[in-house]
């Protein structure tokens, strides 16, 4: 048994500590599972050496700067661009389709190299994607076959096909949005079409996150290698200024594409601040901390924020299992849902 297993969480001092953590951080804790909040607190407990909770009760109650420290710790900021790429090609996708453009032709923007693939995924699961991309190659992906009836429904396919006004403009949601990878990429692919395409569509991105700095990072626009781990060549010397540092290299987003979005702070279990209604929501690798009765609360809010028509994106491990009438799946392998009324 490892040091932090050995850790016991006292359940008479543990609701009080969660309510002085909430009344210092306005966190709704009541969300998250209970075994990712225990992971945090023990985590703390054994940086400031406390081996009983009632200790590190003490040790929060006077001391803001850890209050800070755990909140810092318990949110989740592991992102880089276009994780999962594939996502993002679909996403791409969806809009070329919209305008009668190809998208075989595009894919090439968005695919990190054989070399950078080897780079960040292990050489077990890199032949396995091989494998896979070479068996799409020679079978029609069905959700290609069947973009048209796809495509139909969704509010941006009909803001798309209707007059270029402010009323059709595309609002795209990202939440969590971390450090600003997310929304960034979301803003270079958009960009990009927008210089080849005439008549591109009018869009708006907002990112919200509940870690003040990482929103402060986000603006600021400037990162390390490893969120440059799965980014293609074509977007990284498009839309990065590179500058070499001690520890390597350091990357500047492009003042255009900074100003293409506009971040907020906000806890998302208690809401959204903009009162916009959204054609799109990526909102990836949050809901498998939340507990399941809280987890279908927050859903109801991001049902409230789409249009009829509008798209859900959940991360590769999150899954609605078909328990949302309102949200159903159109792409099992992106996990995409369109708000169906």
């Amino acid at each position: 048994m490892g040091f932090i297993e050995s850790i016991k969480i006292d359940d008479k001092v543990y609701p009080v500590l969660l309510r002085l953590l909430k009344n210092k951080t306005g966190i709704n804790f009541e969300y998250y599972r209970k075994n990712f909040i225990e992971k945090r607190i023990k985590s703390r407990m054994i940086r400031v050496s406390c081996t009983k909770l009632n200790d590190y009760y003490d040790y929060l109650f006077s001391n803001d700067e850890e209050i800070k420290k755990f909140s810092d710790g318990f949110t989740i900021n592991y992102t880089h661009f276009f994780r999962d790429w594939e996502v993002f090609k679909t996403f791409q996708d969806l809009f070329l389709a919209s305008l009668n453009k190809s998208p075989e032709k595009f894919t090439h923007f968005i695919k990190p190299s054989a070399s950078k693939l080897m780079k960040f995924r292990s050489t077990e699961n890199y032949k396995k994607n091989q494998a896979k991309e070479k068996n799409r190659s020679t079978k029609v992906d069905p959700f290609e076959l069947n973009v048209l009836a796809i495509l139909s429904p969704l509010s941006l396919f009909r803001k798309i096909k209707g007059p270029k006004t402010s009323k059709n403009t595309i609002n795209i949601w990202s939440a969590p949005c971390a450090s600003g990878e997310e929304p960034y990429t979301l803003a270079m692919i958009l960009d990009n079409l927008a210089r080849m395409i005439p008549n591109f569509p009018d869009y708006k991105i907002i990112a919200s996150d509940i870690d003040k700095d990482a929103i402060v990072k986000a603006k600021q626009g400037k990162y390390e290698e490893m969120a440059m781990k799965e980014i293609s060549e074509y977007f990284k010397n498009k839309y990065f200024r590179k500058k070499e540092s001690y520890f390597g290299f350091n990357y500047a987003i492009n003042d255009e594409i900074k100003n293409k979005v506009e971040f907020i702070d906000e806890d998302l279990t208690k809401g959204h601040t903009k009162p916009l209604k959204y054609d799109l929501v990526f909102c990836r690798y949050l809901l498998i901390y939340f507990n399941r009765i809280n987890r279908n609360k927050f859903l109801k809010n991001i049902e409230n924020q789409l249009n009829v028509g509008g798209l859900l994106v959940l991360g590769k491990t999150e899954t609605l299992f078909n328990k949302h009438p309102v949200l159903r799946l159109v792409d099992e392998k992106q996990h995409f849902y369109i708000k169906s009324y």
